[in-house]
């Protein structure tokens, strides 16, 4: 079946998720499971794992164990792109075919920022499941639909928010639909019995990390000015923010020094400013599918001479570099590179992209 669906077929034995939204992927296995298992059976029946825990052989052999408890049986196995490539070509011989009874959900991971390489698993993995199932892809609205997306969720929750509110969340949050929720849920439990959220509410629960932030934080770092820098952290992670914000932070840092990083590729190839919003098609091929420079100045053509002048400042080393030392903050706030509170994580950072 395609690899891109539009719709989720709860009938398929064998199905692959992906894309930048847990909670999609949450709802879509929930979905999943309601279809394929009787609610008394889904004790016994349903089981998750881990790939990275269970490795190949945990996960082949729950696929081959059956169950005296249930006819039907469905197991969950999360991350598994983090499986190797040869792990990932021996589960999809042990996929074809499966158990009479048996449904298998399979969940990549979210992927970096700017992956944008289709289905993130194996070629034989995913020719597997295109054999017998579905791939679908499950990730965060177009920007232009994301206010209605979150007045939707907000009716979820019993409550409602205004158009101009869920705008300005939107804005304040970006294109997170995780973090997103997460938001929702403190704005609903904020306004107490009052049924409508307003722009004033969203101010008042959500910490605003703005592209401006991040602009006024970027010029500090070009200019090598560690101590501007680090002083500026206080509005947009103040002390006591959810963990969540600072990985909004890395996430935007990211897609600021990418931006500049494209701003000086466009400008090294002669492209003119009246043409960025538009370059030639061979120009566009080489930059990334979505989140690019060019679609970002065709919203907003004042960003152009910031991101010029920002672009100026940098050579392409120093942004790999901040690249690369972005990415190990990132492992650091999730705890795989020490021990360090997140505050210091993101101290340390600004100031080695500072040197």
């Amino acid at each position: 079946m395609s690899s891109r669906q539009a719709q989720l077929n709860t009938d398929l034995p064998l199905t692959l998720l992906y894309g930048d939204a847990d909670v999609l992927k949450r709802r879509a296995i929930e979905r999943l499971a309601e279809a394929w298992l009787e609610d008394a059976d889904r004790e016994f029946a349903l089981v998750r794992l881990d790939a990275t825990e269970e490795g190949l052989q945990g996960i082949a052999g729950e696929l081959a164990a059956g169950s005296l408890m249930a006819p039907r049986r469905m197991v969950v196995v999360r991350d598994i792109a983090r499986l190797s490539s040869d792990d990932q070509q021996a589960l999809a011989e042990r996929l074809e075919p499966l158990q009479p009874g048996l449904a298998v959900v399979l969940v990549a991971e979210k992927q970096p920022d700017g992956w944008h390489r289709g289905v993130p698993v194996a070629a034989a993995l995913r020719r597997a499941v295109e054999s017998s199932g579905q791939i679908v892809e499950l990730s965060a609205p177009h920007p232009n639909a994301l206010p209605g997306w979150a007045a939707s969720e907000m009716q979820r929750l019993g409550k409602r928010i205004s158009r101009d509110a869920a705008q300005v969340l939107c804005e304040t949050v970006g294109s997170d639909v995780d973090r997103l929720l997460r938001e929702l849920e403190k704005l609903a439990a904020y306004i107490g019995e009052r049924e409508e959220a307003g722009v004033e509410d969203v101010r008042a629960v959500s910490v605003r990390v703005t592209e401006e932030n991040i602009f006024d934080i970027m010029d500090a770092v070009g200019r090598r000015d560690a101590a501007s820098a680090l002083s500026m952290l206080e509005g947009v992670l103040p002390e006591g923010c959810d963990k969540g914000e600072y990985f909004r932070f890395l996430a935007m840092l990211q897609r600021q020094i990418r931006m500049i990083w494209q701003t000086r590729y466009l400008r090294q190839l002669g492209v003119p400013a009246r043409q960025v919003a538009d370059p030639p098609k061979e120009v566009a091929a080489r930059l990334p599918e979505h989140h690019n420079f060019p679609e970002l100045i065709a919203r907003s053509r004042r960003l152009l001479g910031p991101y010029t002048q920002q672009a100026a400042r940098f050579s392409d080393g120093q942004l790999a570099r901040g690249l690369d030392r972005i990415y190990r903050a990132d492992l650091q706030l999730k705890g795989l590179g020490g021990d360090m509170d997140e505050r210091t994580v993101i101290e340390l950072l600004i100031a080695d992209l500072c040197r």
